[in-house]
């Protein structure tokens, strides 16, 4: 009896196949034996996508004719595997020969096998490839074995990607001519989007031209072949644990997101380039910048994207080697004592430079995304965007002080500043360190008791939550899944993390996938002149029911057993609610007719951030399960203020009266229907504003995690029947200048 099993196998054995010293397709070989071995099937095949004649060629295989690898080629639709890429799903044949689509190859051995099953590989939502098992036993496979299958080829997806873009790489060397200027000033003025301080050596990712190649930093290297030999064993042994790390503090990155690391690395192709230009006389330090420098412009010739993409990987390798060159002990190849300086970064990006140990970071560009900074205030890494492109032309590699709490950038500072600035840094570690007295309920001074949750962006968030005792999960950003990937995920990657939050945390709200606006997905069509206005949230859900059906499917699943809370962001009224809330219904069905276990009676609930949503809070509020108002957005849409333009920041004004006004009505109709309301957003973290909400009767915020206890605090000191009070003089207002009279009378008599 076989055994069947939701993930492939541990990281460490996904891992440990880059330990073999061999090219791409040897590795393709070992990866086709391991999924044999997980699977108990007598054969496993790998056929990858050739995007210039559109057609799938047989890769790897274990159990048929390996002479045949590199040989065979499919159309779409041709034989069962053709067949699976057509159709863009699973197919299980339980007799493969008497199928209609079965094709035969003569030679190829094919035809003592029965049972077949074909999954596409899917990768950023594009047909990658198929995956084939195939066995001599009769309808061997089954439902599970499907879903099984699925998660390997989402697993192993990055890296046969990596994978078939090295196999079809043109490998043509060029060579890299980039000048740069040096910095003019010592100081510049940035935008913070993640607060702290950062001390370290500039290290130039891009500039401001998309000057990306690799450069010799301002150290010794060990120049000679035993030491590089040395370096590329050791840099392969760090990312192994590194990713192994990785998979356990930040399940969403995905399995073997560094991937593309470690099958360079393990590529004879790669190592041997640099081998061939030591064995003729170069440094090893500047044979791996040439082959690195080669291969990013090689990347950079592609057609293909997701190639492009990789460019930044190409570096982050050249840069491991070169640290591990240098022979230091306790040295992990990382980038300790550096600051990365780029001119863009996706939010994988981000999250593979952070886990290296990145002291900070300096992008390019004025505004404010949201999604690398709310990413980087989750990964506790400092982040200042400076628009000055003269700093971005610069070949200054000394030391930067980035204070990203004054959203300042010090260039070479002298001793005794860095020296205070050192001393800051180790008191603030100090004081985040202290364990100081947790609140862990809000009740007003008058004994109101009011609700605090989290708002959770990744996994890791939901642990610092629980220490600091929030009440449940009032805003999981599903987003930060697909960002952080820059990816569609599938459907059992998506089920994993849902479940991991579900496990850990009491009473979760879901947000479906928000993207567009300020958190643009790579991968996602729709670059538009007004992303805000265009096609976001639940409007690009509703547009894309596939990729919204595999995500209510991931949720429906994973919700099984628990009080599952689905939420719909940029609700415009009943419509759109009812269409969303009719798919979930829809899948629910066809989920218990698959026998899923699953969540019988979601709860289902509205966001108001619209005025259209405001104007049918009514209608909403009868309809909806539950309400939450997204103050963020609200405040945007009811001012017309573009919230990350700087340029008008001082016009973005939360106790606006129109605001307020909204507010109230928003209150009065969940009151009137009995519909569970809640706030989530930057304004429940202000303390006027937190105390015009409780005067409303609102009593659950869900706000980050790292202003729990401080919430917590002010509500203590709030007095609910003057909170009423002032809540309602402030609705009586006309101006902003008449409501800051009344927040500044207000607060004059506390004083006295």
């Amino acid at each position: 009896m076989k055994k069947t099993f939701d993930l492939i196998c541990s990281v460490r054995e996904l891992t440990g196949i880059f330990n073999t010293k061999t090219n791409v397709r040897g590795l393709l070989e070992i990866v086709v034996k391991i999924i044999a071995k997980h699977m108990q099937t007598a054969a496993c095949s790998i056929f990858l996508l050739d995007n210039t004649t559109n057609e799938l060629v047989l890769s790897a295989t274990a159990g048929l004719n390996p002479d045949f690898i590199g040989k065979i080629r499919l159309s779409p639709g041709e034989g069962i595997t053709g067949r699976a890429m057509k159709e863009r799903r699973p197919v299980n044949i339980p007799r493969g020969s008497e199928d209609p689509s079965y094709k035969y190859i003569p030679g190829m051995d094919e035809e003592q096998y029965n049972s077949i099953l074909a999954v596409p590989i899917l990768y950023q939502s594009e047909i990658l490839g198929v995956l084939i098992l195939e066995d001599p036993s009769p309808d061997y496979y089954n439902n599970h074995d499907v879903k099984s299958l699925q998660t390997i080829t989402s697993q192993l997806a990055t890296f046969l990607e990596n994978a078939r873009s090295l196999i079809q790489l043109d490998k043509k060397g060029g060579k890299i001519s980039k000048k740069r200027s040096n910095l003019k000033k010592s100081f510049y003025k940035g935008t913070s989007v993640s607060e702290g301080l950062a001390i370290g050596n500039a290290l130039y990712l891009s500039d401001a031209n998309n000057d990306i190649f690799l450069k010799i930093e301002n150290v010794k290297y060990n120049e000679t072949p035993e030491a590089f030999e040395q370096a590329l064993l050791a840099s392969i042994d760090q990312l192994e644990i590194l990713q192994q790390r990785m998979d356990e503090s930040l399940s969403e990155a995905g399995s073997l997101i560094f991937a593309s690391h470690l099958l360079m690395m393990s590529d004879d192709d790669f190592s041997g380039s640099i081998r061939k230009y030591i064995q003729d006389g170069e440094k090893p330090s500047l044979s791996i910048v040439k082959v690195v420098n080669e291969y990013i412009e090689l990347f950079m010739k592609s057609n293909n994207i997701h190639v492009q993409e990789k460019i930044l990987d190409l570096k982050d390798i050249g840069h491991r080697l070169l640290r591990n060159l240098t022979g230091k002990m306790n040295l992990d190849g990382d980038y300790t004592g550096q600051i990365i300086i780029a001119r863009d970064l996706l939010p994988s990006e981000l999250v593979k430079l952070a886990a290296q140990h990145t002291e900070g970071f300096i992008l390019f560009g004025a505004g404010v995304t949201s999604h690398i900074s709310i990413l980087a205030r989750s990964l506790d890494v400092p982040v200042i965007f400076i628009s000055d492109q003269e700093f971005f032309r610069s070949e200054y590699d000394g030391l930067l002080i980035v204070d990203a709490f004054q959203s300042n950038v010090i260039i070479n500072p002298d001793s005794e500043l860095v020296d205070k600035y050192l001393a800051n840094l180790k008191n603030l570690k100090a004081r985040n360190n202290l364990q100081g007295s947790i609140i862990e309920a809000a009740v007003t001074r008058d004994g109101k008791k009011i609700k605090v949750q989290a708002n959770i962006n990744i996994l890791s968030d939901a642990r610092s939550a629980k220490e600091l005792k929030a009440e449940g999960v009032g805003l999981y950003r599903s987003e930060f899944l697909f960002l952080i990937r820059n990816d569609f995920p599938s459907e059992e990657e998506q089920f994993i993390i849902y479940r991991k939050l579900l496990e850990q945390m009491d009473d979760v709200v879901f947000r479906t996938l928000d993207i567009g606006g300020d958190k643009i997905l790579g991968v996602a069509e729709n670059q538009e002149t007004n992303p805000f206005m265009g096609l976001r949230g639940l409007r690009y859900s509703l547009r894309n029911p596939d990729i919204f059906k595999i995500q209510l499917r991931a949720l429906l699943r994973a919700g099984a057993g628990y009080s599952l809370k689905i939420l719909f962001p940029l609700i415009t009224g009943v419509e759109d609610f009812r269409e969303a809330s009719d798919i979930v219904g829809a899948v629910l069905e066809e989920l218990k007719a698959e026998g899923m276990y699953c969540a019988e009676n979601p709860a289902i609930g509205a966001m108001i951030e619209l005025p259209s949503a405001v104007m049918m809070v009514d209608e909403l509020a009868e309809e909806a399960d539950f309400l939450s108002i997204g103050t963020n957005d609200l405040v945007q849409y009811m001012l017309g203020i573009d919230r990350d333009n700087d340029d008008i920041a001082d016009l973005y004004i939360a106790n606006h009266p129109a605001v307020l006004r909204a507010l109230k009505k928003i209150s009065i109709a969940a009151d009137k229907y009995d519909c569970p309301l809640s706030v989530c957003g930057n304004a429940s973290a202000d303390p006027d504003m937190l105390e015009f909400f409780i005067g409303l009767g609102i009593s659950t915020f869900s706000i980050n995690h790292s202003m729990i206890q401080f919430v917590r605090r002010q509500i203590c000191e709030i007095d609910y029947s003057k909170a009423k009070f002032f809540s309602g003089k402030s609705l009586r207002t006309r101006t902003v200048k008449d409501v800051h009279n009344i927040i500044a009378e207000k607060q004059s008599k506390i004083r006295n």
